[in-house]
């Protein structure tokens, strides 16, 4: 088993550095690290080929961290694959617990990431309250996303099975999600975070250009359109959702704002 980890940055030096520290703390496995750094005007690639020469490094030219990611994958040489944005973390027993659940014969693995809100200086566990679902995921999916591409893990061939992620300034990790629940079972590591997730003003969750949420539920309604196993009402849920948000929309800052708020409604 050779396990792959892609790390989408831009502009993110510092946070990049440690991420990178934070994978190469992992007990027990070398991990190949891909850094795919998508247009920075900083040092992030310069202090990334200075202090860890033997990590693969590619350079973009804002294609988004999807299209970044998909990159990476194609550069990677492991069978597992595992995904890191440049401003979380892996907790010490991260790549273990995945690979426990790959173990038992899922395709899928993903896991609790404590998400840091550094703003608000509040924490929440995503999925919330650390509680997971097994196996058929795709109606759970179509509720909400309940997992981040920092705390998942997935066989390479799963992943070209899916065709990976769009081509979306947020909101890409949804789609995929649900394109890969649609034909493959998941499998939850446990209550436990095996991630720091952390919320920033840089974090693409927060919302610079509010229409990049009406972006998102668009693309959505595209893959469930698309999605056989999806139904008529499936589809005019997120028409719902999108008219409601755009009728919304200026009362958000962040996702996670907008998540808090539809869940007040009801609508997820």
């Amino acid at each position: 088993m050779k396990i792959s980890c892609v790390i989408p940055t831009k502009n993110r030096c510092h946070m990049t550095l440690e991420a990178i520290e934070s994978v190469m703390r992992q007990q027990f496995f070398q991990v190949e690290i891909i850094v795919v750094d998508d247009g920075s005007t900083d040092a992030t690639l310069a202090e990334v080929n200075t202090l860890f020469p033997d990590i693969i490094t590619m350079r973009l030219h804002g294609v988004g961290p999807g299209r970044a990611r998909n990159a990476g994958v194609a550069a990677a040489t492991g069978d597992i694959l595992m995904f890191l944005d440049s401003d979380d973390l892996w907790l010490g027993n991260h790549v273990q617990q995945l690979v426990n659940v790959l173990n038992r014969g899922f395709p899928v693995a993903y896991g609790v990431a404590q998400t840091r809100h550094e703003v608000f200086g509040v924490d929440f566990l995503i999925p919330e309250n650390g509680a997971g679902t097994e196996g058929d995921c795709f109606n759970a999916l179509l509720r909400w996303c309940f997992l981040v591409p920092s705390a998942m893990a997935l066989k390479r061939e799963t992943f070209q099975a899916t065709g990976g992620f769009a081509s979306l300034p947020c909101g890409e990790d949804w789609g995929f999600f649900l394109r890969l629940a649609a034909h493959f079972p998941f499998g939850f590591a446990g209550p436990e975070p095996i991630t720091l997730r952390r919320l920033h003003p840089g974090s693409l969750c927060f919302l610079s250009d509010k229409r990049k949420l009406l972006d998102m539920i668009s693309h959505m309604l595209t893959v469930v359109e698309n999605e056989p196993r999806a139904t008529r009402a499936h589809c005019n849920h997120f028409k719902m959702l999108y008219d409601w948000t755009a009728h919304n929309l200026a009362q958000w800052s962040s996702i996670q704002d907008w998540y808090l708020a539809m869940l007040q409604e009801r609508l997820i």
